[in-house]
Formats: structure tokens, C-alpha cells, sequence
């Protein structure tokens, strides 16, 4: 099935416009479900209500999550302009102790059972946020690998605080996660159609769990930002994203302190929330200390996310495996020269020797090799305009294929050729 399934995602073509309707042998639109744990501010959240925007004239959409739904919030951040009687909202209950927590196995669990539940309403199932447990066929969207605890640890191993000891205590806890989650037992990786946001993403699923992807399918670059000239733009560096220790904030402030002190007067635009946990608190102090240099812009989004990203010549990430690296894009299409390490989906972004790192050392060499050279910067931004367009044009059109594909794979689905009857 999934070699059908994959086939058909590879017949498609140019041929298959935005908005091409694809009718349906029900004579009636069809219904799409889109499962998210819980919508917050990030690349899966930017594919729920793109995905939106690209099924709402043709499918009657629904959305599953747990919390975090604010159509106004959300349209203001992603640019998106969902109506409220475009799409449906189906929130899972979660446990009123925990409502307000991150409690994020249990939370998992109740939107699991939730949306195993309810997918049998739904002619279409879509995760757009890593594999969901629907109890019958569906697409996964694979963001991240948050959900496969040997690969997570391997490459971002956890806190050694409390939270994360591998006690008894957190056993039970997972324990009783799974059990009201009631898996269905189904091999969602291998019985469904799994798509990666990168090839890294493809890579690492066929190495480690044996899984061939149908398709890869890069999240889109859809802010569309000022056109600064190079003479205007400032002397800075910007890093954008979540404040938490993944991200490694430090050591990207570290790499541009040492470029400081070989005699470039750079600073940094710090866009994103700091939080008042023992990290962002951390956090807070370095950047008192740095005041003349280091700007903390708070979480931006909107017009005042873009007028710093195209504000700024330069752009900056330190965290390691990304599976694709959404702000690492978002900087690239604004116009920035971005370094980050090598390795991760961001690689496919920059593709460029000079822009890429194995450590601290090596960063700053390479930082300062490019803020001496004009020609080297007028050099890489010629290959960065490159990709800008890829991130966008040729991005949108991938998720037209993406959501043709959907719709080939319904309408076939009625007439019993893609998925089997069980469907």
C-alpha cells in the first residue's frame, strides 16, 4: 500500500495548479482531519494552518488538538487569514490538574485516544506534528524526532534535572500515559504515508527505524519580508527561536563574543521568549551583562519580526540536528548571511562550506573570514538568493502537490484502488 500510495505522490506534476479541484465519487466535499498535540508557536503549527489555508475551498477541515487554539493569534503570527467557518475545532479533554502544565506524555495521551476516537468520522487523517495513532490508515507529516525517545536522546540528550531521571517514579507516570492513551497496535511508520520536512529527516528514518518516506516535503517560507539594501542593513546578527537549552543561546553568544574581541563591533538581535525558568533566567543575566550589545527582542512575529530579520546582514543558530530549521530559513529568505552547525535539515538550507560548523572554534573562524571579505559576502548572498527563491515559490508548490495528493489519494480511496476497504 505504501508503494501505491508513494506512486501516487510521484505522478504528480506542474499540471496539478493550486486550488485544481479533484472531485470526489461521493458527490459530496470531503472531510479532512489535521491532528496536532497542542498549537503553540513553531513550524508544525505554521504546516496546520497552511495546510488550512491550502484545503479550505475544496474539504470540509478539522482541526484535533488539546489547547492552544487562537485563530486570531495564530493567522497574526503564521500570516495566515483562516475564517472561524473555514475550519472546525475538536479539542481533547486533558485532566484539570495538569491543564495548565506541559505534562506532555499525558497530554499526548488524551489527544491519542481522542483522536482515535473520532477518525473514523474523516475521510482523510493528517499528523502534522509526527505519527498519530488514528486506528486506521493516514499521512504522517514527520516535523521532528520528539516522539522516538532513542533518537531524541541521541541527539539532544535530556536535562539531568529531576524531570527526566529515568526514576520510578517517571516510569509509572509513562506507564499511565500509554495506558489511557490505548494504542491500537497498528504500525502507523509502516502502514502509512510518512513524509519527511527534510531529507536529513528521510535519512534518519530509513536508517534507524527502516522506513521509507513517500515523499519530502519542505516546510514553506511564507512571511514575505522588506526589500533592505545591503548599505542599509545593519552591522548585526540576529538568532531566532525558542529560548530553551536545545537551542544552545550560549553558545551562539559565545561564537559572536570571540568574533567581539577579534575587533568587530557586531551585535545581536535576540528574538524570542525568555522565560523565567532556571534556563531563560540564565539567559536573562548574560544578556544584562552584554547590554551594549545583545538585544533581547522578546518573541516578535508579524511586521516587527520581519523588519528586524531583513534589518539585520546577519543570522546566526547553534542548535545541532534540526530536523529542518525554520528560522534558519525565515533568515535566509530576509536576506541574512546565516551560519549553523553542520548537521540537521539546515544544511540543506545554506549548502555552503562557508557557512557551516562543527564548534565554537571553527565558527568564529568562519564568521570572521566572511565579516573581512566583501567579496565572500557578496559571494554567499548570491547563493543564499538562490535558496530564498526555493523556500518559497517552488515551496508553495510542493504543498499544492502535498495537498493534491490528499485528495487523489480520497477520491481513490472511494473507489477501493489506493486503500483498502478496512479504510
Amino acid at each position: 500500500m505504501m508503494s501505491q500510495m508513494a506512486a501516487v505522490l510521484t505522478s504528480l506534476d506542474t499540471s496539478h495548479k493550486p486550488g485544481r479541484r479533484i472531485p470526489s465519487s461521493l458527490g459530496r466535499r470531503l472531510k479532512v482531519v489535521i491532528g496536532h498535540p497542542r498549537m503553540g508557536r513553531g513550524g508544525s503549527e505554521a504546516r496546520v494552518m497552511w495546510l488550512i489555508e491550502a484545503l479550505k475551498r475544496d474539504f470540509n477541515v478539522t482541526v484535533v488538538t488539546t489547547g492552544g487554539w487562537d485563530l486570531a493569534a495564530l493567522n497574526a503570527y503564521y500570516g495566515t487569514q483562516v475564517r472561524e467557518d473555514e475550519v472546525k475545532v475538536r479539542i481533547a479533554s486533558v485532566p484539570w490538574l495538569v491543564r495548565n502544565q506541559s505534562a506532555a506524555a499525558l497530554r499526548g495521551a488524551c489527544y491519542q485516544r481522542f483522536a482515535r476516537q473520532i477518525a473514523g468520522e474523516y475521510d482523510v487523517r493528517i499528523s502534522a506534528d509526527n505519527p498519530t495513532d488514528w486506528g486506521l490508515p493516514a499521512i504522517h507529516y514527520i516535523a521532528d524526532f520528539s516522539w522516538h525517545r532513542g533518537i531524541r536522546e541521541k541527539l539532544h540528550p535530556p536535562s539531568p534535572g529531576f524531570i527526566y531521571r529515568d526514576s520510578i517514579l517517571r516510569k509509572a507516570y509513562l506507564g499511565i500515559a500509554n495506558a489511557y492513551a490505548r494504542p491500537s497496535g497498528r504500525d502507523v511508520l509502516r502502514d502509512d504515508m510518512v513524509i519527511a520536512n527534510s531529507r536529513w529527516t528521510a535519512n534518519l528514518l530509513k536508517q534507524t527505524c527502516g522506513v521509507d518516506c513517500a515523499a519530502v516535503v519542505y516546510p514553506s517560507v511564507w512571511t514575505e519580508f522588506p526589500d533592505v539594501a545591503w548599505e542599509e542593513k545593519e552591522e548585526a546578527f540576529v538568532m531566532i527561536g525558542r529560548i530553551d537549552p536545545e537551542k544552545r543561546v550560549e553558545e551562539a553568544i559565545a561564537i559572536l563574543e570571540a568574533v567581539r574581541q577579534r575587533g568587530h563591533a557586531i551585535r545581536l538581535h535576540l528574538c524570542g521568549h525568555i522565560g523565567d525558568d532556571r534556563y531563560g533566567r540564565r539567559i536573562a543575566q548574560v544578556c544584562q551583562k552584554r547590554s551594549d550589545w545583545i538585544i533581547p527582542e522578546g518573541q516578535v512575529s508579524g511586521t516587527k519580526k520581519a523588519q528586524i530579520l531583513a534589518g539585520c546582514r546577519f543570522g546566526i543558530q547553534a542548535c545541532g540536528a534540526e530536523a529542518f530549521g525554520i528560522s534558519v530559513a525565515e533568515m535566509v529568505k530576509a536576506g541574512a548571511i546565516v551560519f549553523a552547525p553542520n548537521d540537521g535539515g539546515q544544511t540543506e538550507i545554506l549548502h555552503h562550506p562557508d557557512l557551516l560548523f562543527m564548534d565554537i572554534k571553527e565558527a568564529v573562524a568562519k564568521v570572521q573570514a566572511v565579516l573581512e571579505s566583501p567579496t565572500l559576502q557578496s559571494a554567499l548572498r548570491t547563493h543564499l538568493a538562490g535558496h530564498a527563491q526555493f523556500l518559497s515559490a517552488q515551496t508553495i508548490m510542493q504543498e499544492a502537490q502535498f495537498c493534491n495528493a490528499i485528495a487523489l489519494i480520497a477520491d481513490q480511496r472511494t473507489r477501493g484502488t489506493v486503500m483498502s476497504q478496512a479504510l
